[in-house]
């Protein structure tokens, strides 16, 4: 399996980034010293890593033309669609000045859960990019 690690770079490195959790999720990342990354495909929004509807128009016709016999497992774009998800582990973060009320409602429904904040520059420095390994997804 091969991993990648990718924070957009178009952000500014003094960015304000939050991530809503709960708190088992971050005394876990704490002790673990490491951060989770979800498999796409586990999120609630089911819409999270799937193609906007332009994209998945040009990834139709290009699949016209392949051959339908042929061993690959992804025969069109729903079948790419599906091994994407199933192979793509993200960590979400949102970009905002302050807290934002709408996550709370989203990910903090219970009564333990918390707001961390950094900033671009801080999480990027601080992921050691030498630890990531590939290997069988266990979610």
């Amino acid at each position: 399996m091969q991993v990648f690690l990718e924070i957009d770079d178009k952000l500014d490195k003094d960015q304000k980034l939050w991530r809503y959790m709960d708190l088992p999720k971050l005394v876990s990342m704490l002790e673990q010293d490491a951060l989770w990354l979800a498999r796409t495909d586990t999120f609630r929004d089911r819409h999270e890593g799937r193609f906007p509807d332009e994209m998945r128009k040009f990834i139709e016709k290009a699949y016209e033309g392949f051959d339908d016999n042929g061993d690959s497992l992804v025969k069109d774009a729903d079948d790419f669609q599906d091994y994407l998800v199933k192979n793509t582990f993200i960590s979400c973060w949102h970009e905002n000045i302050d807290e934002n009320m709408v996550m709370w409602e989203i990910y903090g429904r219970d009564n333990n859960a918390v707001a961390i904040q950094t900033t671009v520059e801080r999480l990027d420095d601080s992921i050691d990019t030498s630890n990531i390994t590939g290997g069988t997804p266990s979610c």
